[in-house]
């Protein structure tokens, strides 16, 4: 009778570990390897439970977790010593995909055999959609470019740097002229085409060195940095025309950018340089658009 009932608890115990939509492993405390793994831990890692048993978690990931090295017998041994651990961890499964897993590791004993129980969660839809937050935050969708934000932090690191080390720094900026004519003639849409075609091109044309922004509307932010004031002028009048050349199929015709571009002093903030520079380019547009200003 006992045996029926031990029988049949130990088939309810399968079925529930088998259940599980996180991943279970149980493994040995001593070598760190596998004494059972149930079907979501099998899946997710693309094993079968035959190539796991007698493996370790280290040698599942030879080869496919150059993201974040794992040692499971330091985790073990921190879990024994500290009690239950918790743990990210990222690896690419045995299809190439990337998985990435939040491990909670304890240990405990199965008879008179000392174990480490780890449970694997996947993560990576939530891994994903961080990634996706963090770039909508830094990154302006449309163009790709960073946006104002990014462009602000890079600009107060590039001003602290020129100011302690007298570095040469310009800054410009640009603006698609007549750009509200294009929306209304051709649509947002053509008009989203032409913030692209032109972001493509300037990212296209300036040096390894330069950090091009999207500033805000058909506004682009370009940091220049040790460059001299003239040099600036010349790099700009360059892509100025390079522009004006370029036929945009969406419109079936090319578009101007005006300019404004001022260079760094010393005792010049962040401020005083978004200002300057913004000066420049409203007399490039006084001026009759397509030009360079500087100031």
């Amino acid at each position: 009778m006992n045996g029926v009932r031990g029988a049949r608890r130990e088939g309810q115990f399968e079925a529930i570990f088998d259940a599980v939509s996180d991943g279970i492993f149980v493994c040995d405390a001593e070598t760190g390897a596998f004494i059972d793994v149930n079907t979501a831990g099998c899946a997710m890692l693309g094993f079968s439970r035959k190539e796991l048993i007698g493996r370790t978690i280290d040698a599942i990931a030879t080869g496919l977790s150059p993201y974040l090295e794992i040692d499971a017998m330091a985790w073990f041994h921190k879990a024994q010593s500290q009690g239950p651990q918790t743990f990210e961890w990222c690896c690419k499964a045995q299809d190439e995909h990337l998985l990435f897993g939040e491990i909670s590791l304890r240990c405990t004993s199965l008879g008179r055999r000392s174990v480490g129980l780890a449970i694997l969660r996947d993560i990576t839809e939530r891994k994903r959609k961080e990634a996706e937050i963090s770039l909508q935050a830094h990154f302006d969708v449309l163009t790709g470019l960073p946006n104002r934000r990014n462009f602000d932090l890079v600009l107060l690191q590039e001003t602290a740097r020129s100011a302690r080390y007298g570095g040469l720094m310009c800054l410009a900026m640009a603006d698609i002229d007549l750009f509200k004519v294009i929306n209304d003639t051709f649509g947002h849409q053509a008009g989203d085409a032409v913030l692209k075609n032109i972001a493509g091109l300037m990212r296209k044309s300036l040096r390894r060195s330069d950090y091009m922004a999207r500033w805000g509307g058909e506004e682009f932010t370009l940091l220049l940095p040790e460059t001299q004031l003239d040099t600036s002028e010349m790099l700009l009048n360059r892509l100025r025309m390079r522009i004006a050349d370029e036929v945009i199929p969406e419109i079936g015709r090319a578009v101007t950018v005006s300019f404004g571009v001022t260079a760094f002093a010393k005792s010049d903030s962040p401020a005083d340089l978004v200002k300057r520079v913004d000066e420049a380019l409203y007399l490039s547009k006084q001026a009759g658009r397509n030009k360079v200003t500087k100031l």
